[in-house]
C-alpha cells in the first residue's frame, strides 16, 4: 500500500511528463482506488454476511 502512494505522489511532483501517459496513469488508479472501495464495503459487511447463513 505505502508503494502505491509513493507513485502517486512522485506522479504529482513531475508536471512534466506527456499528457497521455499521465492520462492513462490516471484511469489506472481511478481503477484501483474503485477496486479498493469496492473491498473496504465488503469489510464492513462482511461480519453481517456471516451471521445470516
Amino acid at each position: 500500500m505505502r508503494r502505491h502512494f509513493s507513485s502517486i505522489a512522485a506522479t504529482r511532483s513531475h508536471p512534466n511528463i506527456c499528457e497521455v501517459s499521465v492520462g492513462s496513469v490516471i484511469k489506472k488508479r481511478r481503477k484501483r482506488m474503485a477496486k479498493k472501495k469496492h473491498r473496504k464495503l465488503l469489510r464492513k459487511t462482511r461480519h453481517q454476511r456471516r451471521n445470516k447463513k
